[in-house]
């Protein structure tokens, strides 16, 4: 058993669960501070709308943390963001 809340690994893996978000958390985690326009631009074929969607999803999960700055909006990997779902797996391997 974990001390993870059950709608804590929900989000985590309903963030994780679609390509299309995992593409946006590695860019982020590799390039911290890109806008959304930039994720947009180096995510072929997707709206900022559509980019924006997901990013919200990212960030109700706590796996990006969003930082305005003016009219653009900064985005950044939450380095620990990952630990629930890392204590949930190293308990179920028990």
């Amino acid at each position: 058993m974990t001390d993870v809340p059950d709608h804590q690994l929900d989000e985590i893996f309903r963030a994780l669960a679609d390509p299309t978000r995992r593409k946006l958390l590695l860019l982020i985690e590799n390039q911290p501070g890109l806008s959304t326009a930039d994720l947009a631009n180096q995510t072929r074929g997707m709206t900022r709308w559509g980019v924006m969607k997901h990013l919200q999803i990212l960030d109700s999960a706590g796996l990006i943390q969003t930082m305005p700055e003016g009219r653009r909006t900064r985005h950044f990997h939450e380095p620990h963001a990952l630990d629930p779902l890392r204590r949930w797996l190293a308990a179920a391997k028990d």
